[in-house]
């Protein structure tokens, strides 16, 4: 059964032998688009000595961790000759980690890492147990995150119900406009500043003038008076087999004329 460990893969900073400068931006967005397993091999041998992967991701400020799977065989060896360096093998775009190597030289790059297609940069294996620290922050990122889209839709849809009662947006683009206020978050220049397509959007519909809904702001209709008991015994003495609703509501409809 394969054992778990931290690594410390690498960390932002700037990288001019291999001409990078690597912030925590990148990292976050290796973090996000990491797909697993990336393969621990030994000194980047192309074929077998494959040992593990590299099974998670997780960023701490300008360091990134993985956790690596190792077959205990493999372990017992690297712990008996205290090797715990490792290579990481990155795209140049630093969008996907290619392959984790432990290497005895981790500072010196591998002949055939020196290609167009990878990177490396060094780390090493911290020997720690991986415990549920880990899975816990990615849980409690999870739930922020998730909490943080709750209240964004609700605040979006708190404003399109209000542009939506100054006529200032239709129902029949109330989806569109709801899909530019979540997901416009390309940033623009706007007025001498930057800002996301949402929050020029959302300008352009503010300074947009309120229409008047005629059918709403007409006067209220008079309310209806209450016959007094002489005027209801008059009524049913001359007209007695018409219900009094339908007289009082002739006689408001005449009043209104």
């Amino acid at each position: 059964m394969e054992v778990e460990r931290e690594a410390k893969l690498f960390e932002a900073g700037s990288y001019p032998d291999k001409g990078l400068e690597v912030n925590e931006e990148q990292l976050q967005a290796l973090v996000e688009s990491f797909t697993a397993p990336v393969p621990v091999r030994v000194e980047h041998l192309a074929h077998g000595w494959q040992i593990g992967a590299l099974k998670a991701l997780w960023r701490r400020g300008r360091e990134l961790f993985g956790r690596l799977n190792i077959l205990p065989e493999a372990e017992a060896l690297l712990r008996r000759l205290g090797i715990r360096g490792i290579s990481v093998a990155v795209t140049p775009d630093l969008k996907r980690i290619v392959e984790v190597s432990v290497t005895a030289t981790p500072r010196v790059a591998d002949a055939r890492l020196m290609s167009a297609s990878t990177v490396a940069f060094s780390g090493e294996i911290l020997w720690t147990e991986v415990t549920q620290v880990e899975q816990e922050m990615e849980s409690l990122r999870q739930r922020a995150e998730a909490a943080e889209f709750a209240l964004r839709e609700r605040q979006v849809e708190e404003t399109l119900q209000r542009w939506l009662r100054q006529g200032k947006l239709t129902p029949a683009v109330r989806e569109m406009a709801k899909t530019l206020m979540m997901q416009g978050t390309q940033v623009v220049q706007f007025a001498g500043s930057s800002c996301s397509v949402a929050e020029v959007f959302a300008r352009l519909v503010e300074a947009l003038p309120e229409a008047v809904s005629f059918g709403e702001r007409a006067p209220a209709a008079d309310a209806e008076q209450a016959l007094s008991a002489d005027e209801e015994e008059f009524l049913r003495r001359h007209w007695g087999d018409v219900p009094l609703e339908q007289i009082t509501r002739h006689l408001s409809a005449g009043r209104r004329r």
